[in-house]
């Protein structure tokens, strides 16, 4: 492959030599967590589980990666080692390749907490003796390959041989001289042109320290031969100061695992949603499929473009996952996703709620402070965040909020494990 080393499968041993059983045990032996699995990968053989391991330190970083592939028998079909020496919080999601070859995989690992960028690696068993990396460490590393702030502008030169200077926004403090722009922060798989292909949409963070100066963001879509990916537009976008106390779009820290961000950046127009990586695989599966499924149509309305999107975690306990879903352009909608990171389960009001006392509405009503709206029946659109219970209603096509104390519906409580 040209300008890309090729990656070729490093087999544990001999498959034509030693049975299934004896590859899994020298497996095991090299990593002995399970960090992520995805169930649906299909392949010419039919639907596989493809699972990585690692071995996971105390402080969650995990190195020596493997790739197991299992057929439906549970048996072990083929093992790949990455090209990733190790990281943090990571994932497996799947990509749509060219043409009949079988569906690829992306594998992640972080560099850092939430704010780092990630390692990014996609695999493609079409053939499993001689399993390759197809999107590797020259992409991985990102779409600038030289930054610098000189007078106030960035300096940029970009992987496709362009370069680019743009002005900061007003309101960013920074110095002229060296910048940060290590790796790709965001990779996302998605059928742009719907041509039943997946192009990647990738970014990367332009900083000075802390301070977040630009978003690079590019669409890359395999070459027709197979060889290499070719960059479809490349958007810079300037970021301004963050108010202090905000955290839309932060990730979070909580027992059962991390909330990520992942950010994508296309001419006109941004979207960044939330994806979850646990200590407990089936859960971790169970509850990104949740954001997903909620998140799905605000997406759409991204990719289309007819709106951004953001989130924010309004509560990361112990027994409650309570997540909020931005979307729009002028006017933004608001949608909550609500989860049990236990069991990876939705959580209704009335898990928490005793919403069959027939003292429940009218107490709401006499504690209610915001006077636009009546509370007739239990909207299904509601969050907590610290204490309170906030409930979303519409009111002539606005939302409107109305927060209560949880201590003065101690009566109704249900569940106050989940409170805890």
């Amino acid at each position: 492959m040209k300008g890309r080393e090729s990656v070729k499968i490093k087999t544990l041993m001999s498959a034509a030599l030693l049975s299934s059983a004896l590859l899994w045990g020298a497996a095991a032996q090299a990593a002995d967590t399970l960090l992520a699995s995805e169930p649906e990968l299909e392949l010419k053989q039919g639907r596989v589980t493809a699972e990585l391991w690692g071995d996971r330190l105390a402080n969650g970083y995990a190195h020596d990666l493997l790739i197991i592939v299992k057929n439906k028998d549970n048996k072990v079909i083929t093992a790949y080692q990455p090209s990733i020496k190790g990281g943090y919080n990571c994932l497996l999601q799947l990509v749509k390749p060219q043409g009949e070859e079988p569906a690829q995989l992306l594998v992640s690992a972080g560099q850092g907490d939430w704010r780092a960028p990630s390692e990014y690696r996609i695999i493609s068993f079409a053939d499993l003796k001689e399993v390759q990396e197809v999107f590797g460490v020259p992409e991985s590393s990102g779409i600038v390959t030289q930054a610098e702030l000189k007078d106030g502008k960035l300096q940029l030169s970009l992987l496709n041989g362009s370069s680019e200077s743009v002005a900061l926004d007003a309101g960013v403090k920074a110095e002229d001289g060296r910048v940060e722009y290590s790796g790709l922060h965001s990779l996302q798989p998605w059928d742009v042109d719907d041509d039943g292909v997946d192009e990647l949409l990738a970014s990367q963070r332009i900083t000075q320290g802390k301070t977040p100066l630009a978003d690079i963001g590019v669409v890359w879509k395999r070459r027709a031969d197979g060889d290499g990916w070719e960059a479809l537009g490349t958007t810079i976008m300037t970021l301004a100061p963050t108010a202090q106390g905000n955290t839309v779009n932060d990730g979070a820290e909580m027992a059962a695992g991390t909330i990520l961000p992942r950010r994508l950046v296309v001419r006109g127009g941004e979207a960044t949603f939330p994806v979850f990586v646990g200590k407990d695989v089936e859960v971790q599966n169970k509850i990104n499929k949740e954001l997903w499924t909620a998140n799905a149509g605000s997406m759409k309305k991204f990719f289309a473009g007819q709106a951004d999107t953001a989130f924010k975690v309004m509560s990361a306990k112990e027994n409650l996952l309570s997540v909020q879903l931005i979307c729009g352009k002028t006017q933004f909608a608001h949608n909550y996703v609500n989860i049990n990171p236990k069991t990876g389960e939705l959580i209704k009001l009335s898990d928490i709620l005793n919403t069959q006392d027939k003292d429940l509405l009218p107490l709401l009503n006499v504690l209610n402070t915001n006077k636009k709206v009546s509370i007739k029946a239990l909207p299904d659109e509601w969050y907590i965040e610290g204490r309170n219970l906030f409930l979303i209603s519409i009111v002539d096509t606005r939302e409107e909020i109305s927060g209560f104390d949880l201590g003065n519906l101690h009566k109704f409580i249900l569940n106050k494990q989940i409170l805890k």
